[in-house]
């Protein structure tokens, strides 16, 4: 299904702009003459490729208002050979107003095959879409920023991220209806998140937080040393008549060894998806945009490092390759919403536990199915699985289990294949 919307977003965005042929910019490694080189091509709409070496200075941005499709050139390795240095926020589509929920769609975006080289806060900011697509870009070397998000240690909290959607940043209070919304598509980027102070910064690699009715893909991207979430997807809300879907697949996440404790003290974690700033909308069947995680590979590095965070209802999580590094507070899995399917994961390494099933909030831990997980290199510091909540049930074998809920159990049931479906086997007698 989410290639058929990856294609009706591609069909419609290609029918909206009406220029007669496409920009072509190239660097000048003056920032003044960048910046207002790549911002007089956007103005126009359509199709901008651009060339070779840009320098946006330590504050360039380039705002997006207009249907726009920007494209950089790869090299025969298919890494991108145009370079964007520097920039403040260095491509951004704001709000019409950051305090109120936009009157209609914001633009169709396109982004692709494009190097961002030392951006301050995030390179790719986008608070106003109606549908977008980032694929084939490597982010290095960006600069904490201090936001207008408070924390515990100060009055502003250090943030990086290498792509965010949403408005969190402008408009921290809450969601905004309909800022984000339509297809969006996040594909085969690499995110280099180190930072010098992973302990005080919030370090994300995607940040795609309070969308409309988003059809969400996230899929083939690398995100290396993030120092809170490698990728973050919470409180995204279902559309008109229950439009929205959320995919997160074969992503190769690592953390970094050390995070910050916003807004809480598990992390740096790997994939964070649900309801967290109102879990209500997690248990919520009209509002919860229901999400698919699967075939992702996490490394979790720190001392309360979370392979996956968990905040919904009715997730399916599978075939998740989980590797712990040993801290002692840490968690594999962590789930605190209820019917969910999990199957055929693998948890690795040394933990706290491999899975955590727990509630929260208005989430209540309830009959989820945990199938099949692969724990045979794993150690638990205190056990392998706890399950708090009522009537969870784990299929497989569990040799060290702790049950703080009510109606758990264990369905010792190995994985099993069916026979061969053969109509020319006569060993099987003939239906009547």
């Amino acid at each position: 299904m989410h290639r058929f919307f990856t294609v009706l977003f591609l069909v419609l965005f290609l029918a909206v702009p009406a220029g007669a042929e496409d920009a072509v910019v190239t660097g000048t490694g003056d920032p003044a003459r960048d910046v207002a080189n790549v911002q007089a091509a956007l103005d126009k709409g359509g199709t901008v490729r651009l060339r070779g070496r840009f320098d946006f200075g330590a504050d360039g941005r380039v705002k997006i208002t207009k249907n726009v499709r920007i494209l950089g050139r790869l090299d025969e390795a298919d890494e991108p050979l145009t370079t964007i240095s520097g920039g403040d926020w260095t491509f951004y589509s704001p709000l019409p107003v950051d305090t109120a929920p936009p009157g209609k769609d914001g633009p169709l975006i396109v982004v692709r095959n494009l190097h961002f080289d030392g951006a301050k806060g995030t390179p790719l900011h986008f608070a106003y879409a109606g549908g977008l697509e980032i694929g084939g870009c490597v982010v290095t070397n960006v600069l904490p920023q201090d936001t207008a998000i408070t924390w515990s240690q100060g009055d502003s909290l250090p943030f990086q991220a290498g792509i965010v959607v949403g408005n969190r940043l402008v408009h921290p209070k809450g969601g905004l209806n309909g800022a984000v919304t339509g297809t969006v598509l996040i594909e085969h980027n690499r995110l280099e998140m180190i930072n010098d102070h992973p302990e005080e910064t919030a370090g994300y690699g995607v940040l795609a937080d309070w969308t409309t009715g988003a059809e969400m893909t996230i899929r083939g991207n690398e995100i290396n040393r993030t120092s809170r979430n490698g990728i973050e997807v919470l409180d995204n809300e279902l559309g008109p008549e229950g439009k929205g879907f959320i995919r997160i697949e074969s992503n190769r996440i690592v953390t970094d060894n050390e995070g910050i404790a916003y807004p809480n003290k598990f992390g740096p974690n790997g994939v964070v998806v649900g309801w967290y700033f109102d879990t209500n909308g997690g248990a919520d069947f009209s509002r919860n945009n229901r999400a698919i995680i699967t075939g992702n590979r996490i490394e979790a590095r720190g001392e309360e490092s979370i392979g996956l965070l968990l905040y919904a209802n009715d997730l399916v999580v599978t075939c998740n390759d989980i590797v712990m590094a040993g801290g002692r507070g840490a968690r594999g899995a962590v789930q605190t919403g209820s019917r969910g399917f999990f199957a055929n994961n693998r948890v690795r390494g040394r933990a706290n536990y491999a899975l955590f099933c727990y509630p929260f909030e208005a989430l209540t831990a309830t009959a989820n199915t945990f199938a099949w997980t692969e724990l045979g290199l794993f150690t638990g510091f205190k056990g392998q699985v706890l399950l708090g909540g009522r009537v969870n049930v784990v299929v497989g074998t569990v040799p060290s289990l702790i049950d703080h809920g009510q109606g758990n159990r264990v369905a010792d049931c190995a994985p099993c294949a069916l026979p061969e479906a053969d109509p020319e086997n006569e060993t099987w007698p003939p239906a009547p």
